[in-house]
């Protein structure tokens, strides 16, 4: 097996290479680049000129866990209660908090994944294994992996590498199954809005977020949880003894942001991805590769018979010596097939996705 490079290997070479004056397709990074609902800068010319001089309650503040409880009820459909909200430093530091609170138990986690799945439950001692998140049959395919000593499940759909999601009476279903058996279903739902097909459904106990995708902010680092189950005041405590609260600033314009919202804006976000994505599967099906269905997101995870190496595929598309250089991110990096690799369409042009397929052919028929 080909050693690995990670999203930030390739972002970082990335970076360096434009700097140099290259053009560079930047498919690799998993970020966003819709409008956010209106300005930051607008925004932050409404701030009162005491925000950031006080120390706020670390959970987050009360009217903006109040605001993410009505956005919850109203854009997500759970009745949430505002107590159980809990603001963190973005959806890395949910993933944490969530990690920690199940430190030294037994989690099946999804695989192909956000690298920080694997990495944060090491970090947290949680003895962790694996499922398939495309299976055909993903109720059997999770019931099939638990263990007596399994406590917590957790799902990611749509999915971050592959844009996949199971249909909603599946997920229905799994959910009842692990609640009969007294385990915790977390729900990591930072692409909830951006589907194509059916609307996932937003089933949890705990349910971790982040407004980088959902109102493409990811520079504010904001995120939540909503901890529907006990223990969610440790959870808060873990905020207090990792970060001492999100920024007052950042929480402020998250606020103000989620006042604005209406459905135009959502149905914004879904009209403005899907034709990069109708296009995407159309020339990359074209083109003989295989991959899961990308029913949301904006990424697809594709491989190809003629890969032996994704790695080396991807390292290949960011020498010096190529008139383009195009960042992609190989299938190891989130636990997937080494020829298997991930897409993220998120900030591609249609002119970038011609050039990304262009320059992916050539170096496959080279190779």
């Amino acid at each position: 097996m080909s050693p690995s490079i990670s999203i930030r290997d390739i972002f970082d070479r990335c970076s360096v290479l434009r700097k140099m004056g290259r053009r560079v397709v930047d498919a690799h990074i998993g970020a966003p680049s819709h409008e956010p609902p209106i300005p930051v800068k607008q925004v932050i010319e409404k701030l009162s000129s005491d925000s950031g001089r006080e120390y706020k309650p670390f959970t987050g503040i009360p009217e903006l866990r109040e605001e993410v409880a009505r956005y919850v009820r109203r854009w997500i459909g759970i009745n949430a209660d505002p107590n159980r909200v809990i603001i963190t430093s973005g959806g890395v530091h949910a993933l944490y908090i969530v990690f920690r609170v199940f430190s030294n138990l037994h989690a099946l986690l999804p695989k192909p994944h956000f690298p920080h799945y694997s990495m944060q439950a090491k970090l947290s001692n949680v003895d962790a294994e694996y499922y398939n998140v495309y299976s055909e049959d993903i109720v059997n395919e999770v019931l099939s992996r638990l263990r007596d000593k399994t406590k917590l499940v957790m799902i990611n759909y749509p999915n971050n590498p592959t844009g996949y999601y199971p249909s909603s009476s599946e997920l229905k279903q799994l959910y009842e199954e692990l609640r009969s058996r007294e385990i915790i279903l977390a729900n990591d739902i930072a692409y909830y809005h951006i589907y194509y097909e059916e609307k996932p459904v937003p089933i949890g106990d705990i349910l971790i977020d982040t407004f980088s995708k959902t109102l493409s902010l990811p520079g504010l680092r904001v995120g939540y949880l909503y901890w529907n189950v006990e223990n969610y005041e440790e959870a808060g405590r873990m905020v207090y003894w990792t970060t001492s609260g999100v920024s007052d600033v950042s929480q402020n314009i998250i606020m103000e942001m989620l006042k604005t919202l209406d459905n135009s804006y959502f149905e914004y976000i879904r009209s403005y991805y899907k034709p990069k994505r109708d296009l995407i599967v159309k020339l990359f099906r074209e083109e003989g590769f295989t991959f899961p269905n990308p029913r949301g997101a904006f990424y697809i995870f594709p491989e190809h018979q003629k890969i032996d190496s994704s790695v080396k595929l991807a390292q290949n598309l960011i020498m010096e010596n190529r008139k383009i250089n195009v960042g992609i991110v190989p299938g190891q990096s989130f636990m997937g097939g080494e020829k298997q690799f991930r897409i993220s369409f998120g900030k591609l042009s249609e002119e970038d996705i011609y050039i990304l397929i262009n320059e992916l052919r050539t170096e496959i028929n080279q190779s």
